[in-house]
């Protein structure tokens, strides 16, 4: 099967601040994942990048200023923008904008549009921290939440004067996660989902340790594609390079135990669970205190770990249960056995040659046997395993 794309029509507005340079990057998110995106650029976001450039990165029309008083069709361009738009979207935000649109001004093509607007709004202020801070500015935040609108917190860091403080624009991969939050129907709403991610490490000694090479970019997928789907999601992460998701609860584990001790605790208040860690099979019989010095040879007697998954497997009850199942051989016939001994209703087979990849190349078996074969991008392929569990 293909990979699956969200198809919507999203508004995006650049204001006059430095930060406007980033809303670039999130446009080519946008485009890249699919998504049909015309911008509006204020007169003075036009002093920070240029038209040119969101046409040259795929928007399919820019407009000004100069477009205010356009017509097109009998309706004026407002009007025509704000019933096209399935969400507008404000990178970045400045004070004056957000003074203006708390108190009804419509004197430019953007904050007409968002007058005529009833579409879901996002807004990412971004500004010099005394300016976010000033009574002024937090009360017409205030307000614009009233309207409805969702504001992405400005981070903290290093801002335009170089100086440390809260005002930093949402990085773009962030503000591009929240847009899919908002365009992505809510299929699982309601539902607790559990995932674990990443790799444990057994140690040898205080610095050396044996591990898998798991990236952890799978459950991330599943656990950001849950998050879209409106579930309540916690993420059990082992070690990962990747970047972890916000807007879910988080717990870090380093070792099998610590994750079998983690799921043990979460794994009887969730819906779902998503088996995606990679744990060491085996670990050493004793991890010594002290870094030990180099041995011509050294010998270790290992011994198994704990087995997560079937031990996660007593609190069931009703519970969908997901396990993965990585093999070099006799993939499918050995995925079915592991979703019969771990007591599973999905197993995800797949091969070595998805480790740390980007995409992959997955087959689902339920419990009945029947088979499904997946290939995309990991995200994708959270998006058609949850499609599968729930019919959608």
């Amino acid at each position: 099967m293909r990979r699956r794309k969200i198809e919507n029509k999203v508004l995006l507005a650049v204001t006059g601040g430095v930060a406007a340079y980033k809303s670039l990057e999130v446009l080519r998110l946008l485009v890249k994942k699919g998504i049909k995106v015309k911008v509006v650029i204020t007169r003075g976001g036009e002093k920070f990048v240029t038209p040119f450039s969101f046409l040259s990165l795929g928007a399919e029309e820019v407009y000004t200023d100069n477009d205010q008083f356009s017509v097109i069709n009998g309706s004026s361009i407002h009007l025509v923008l704000s019933r096209w738009a399935d969400l507008i979207v404000v990178v970045p935000a400045t004070a004056d904008f957000i003074s203006k649109v708390a108190s009804g001004i419509s004197d430019s093509l953007l904050l007409t549009t968002l007058l005529a607007s009833r579409k879901p709004t996002l807004i990412a202020p971004s500004m010099n921290e005394n300016m976010l801070l000033h009574p002024a500015t937090q009360k017409n935040i205030e307000i614009l939440k009233t309207f409805g609108y969702k504001i992405l917190e400005p981070d903290e860091g290093f801002l335009a004067d170089l100086e440390k403080g809260k005002g930093r624009l949402k990085e773009p991969d962030e503000i591009f996660e929240e847009i899919l939050v908002e365009l992505s129907p809510k299929k699982l709403q309601g539902l607790k989902v559990l995932v674990t991610s990443g790799s444990t490490r057994e140690y040898i000694d205080p610095v050396r340790f044996i591990t898998n090479g798991s990236s952890g970019k799978m459950g991330i997928a599943f656990a950001k594609v849950a998050r879209r789907l409106g579930a309540d999601v916690t993420l059990i992460v082992a070690h990962t390079s990747q970047k972890l998701p916000f807007g879910m609860k988080i717990v870090r584990v380093d070792t099998t135990e610590d994750l079998y001790n983690a799921v043990g605790n979460e794994v009887r208040n969730c819906d779902l669970f998503v088996m995606a860690a990679a744990p060491s099979d085996y670990k050493p019989k004793e991890s010594k205190p002290n870094k030990l010095p180099k041995f011509n040879n050294l010998t270790l007697e290992l011994i198994a770990t704990v087995d997560v998954l079937k031990e996660a497997s007593k609190y069931k009850d009703n519970k969908i249960f997901v396990g993965f199942a990585l093999q070099t051989d006799n993939l499918i016939e050995n995925a079915k056995k592991k979703l019969e001994e771990k007591n599973l209703d999905y197993i995800v087979a797949n091969l070595p040659e998805n480790i740390g990849s980007d995409t992959g190349k997955i087959i689902l078996i339920d419990r009945a046997g029947s088979i499904s074969e997946f290939e995309g991008d990991k995200e994708s392929i959270a998006e058609f395993v949850f499609s599968k569990i729930f019919k959608f």
